[in-house]
């Protein structure tokens, strides 16, 4: 079973539930397995997954957003 990692980038376009949505389909595209928690006060998106950073981040600015790993 691959490892999984446990990543949080802020999106600071991220401003609604249609947001939320559009960025977890563009990671569920990627990673269908990918656990993705969104918080549209803190503007943080959250992922479980496979993937590496740089291609989460991609993914969520495929989809039209700005992605900013969370240190």
């Amino acid at each position: 079973m691959p490892l999984t990692t446990d990543l949080c980038f802020t999106v600071p376009d991220m401003d609604c539930g249609g947001c939320v949505r559009s960025i977890t389909e563009a990671i569920h595209h990627l990673d269908p397995a990918a656990k993705v928690e969104a918080d549209l006060e803190t503007k943080l998106v959250s992922i479980g997954g496979v993937a590496d950073a740089k291609a989460y981040a991609k993914a969520i600015e495929d989809a039209g957003f700005t992605a900013e790993p969370k240190a």
